[in-house]
């Protein structure tokens, strides 16, 4: 009779569960990659929208003030007087509510929960009453996906835009 004996059987499941378990880390790794991945590209993603509609706005805008480092008032397209600003973790976009009074500011926040503002520096350039330059504001940035896995990643952008009028 021929077959396999019983120390013959042991060894070949030794070896089946040894590889399976290289395979099953390798699976899990992977997994773990894949969202960190994600979460970076949400992040950065999240961000670049931010970024795209506070440029946007400034674009258009006029008498830019820098009342904080990270914080920005000026007066949009629509005449309304906007602030952008860091609290908590999150950029936040102001506008002055009348009915409240001169001075109230009524917050949105314009970052998504799946990012941590690190750094929100402003910048203000040829803002002097008839320079003949228009005002450039530049925006620094550095955030963090909201992970307990990422937290010592960072992702660091800069964007300078440039007002269509010029102060005179």
């Amino acid at each position: 009779m021929k077959g396999f004996t019983l120390m013959e059987m042991l060894i070949s499941l030794a070896i089946f569960s040894i590889l399976i378990s290289i395979a099953s880390g390798a699976f899990v790794r992977a997994l773990r990659s894949q969202r960190a991945i994600v979460s970076l590209i949400s992040a950065n993603d999240n961000l670049s929208i931010a970024l795209e509609q506070m440029m946007r706005e400034i674009r258009t805008g006029y008498q830019f003030s820098i009342t904080a480092p990270d914080e920005m008032e000026f007066i949009n397209a629509d005449n309304e007087f906007i602030r952008y600003r860091l609290e908590a973790g999150f950029i936040e976009r102001g506008i002055e509510d009348a009915a409240q009074g001169p001075g109230v500011f009524v917050y949105r926040q314009i970052t998504g929960a799946n990012v941590i503002v690190n750094r929100f520096n402003i910048g203000l350039f040829g803002n002097s009453f008839d320079d003949g330059f228009p005002p450039r504001i530049t925006l620094s940035l550095s955030i963090s996906p909201n992970n307990p896995y990422l937290s010592t990643f960072s992702i660091d952008i800069q964007s300078t835009v440039s007002a269509r009028f010029i102060d005179t």
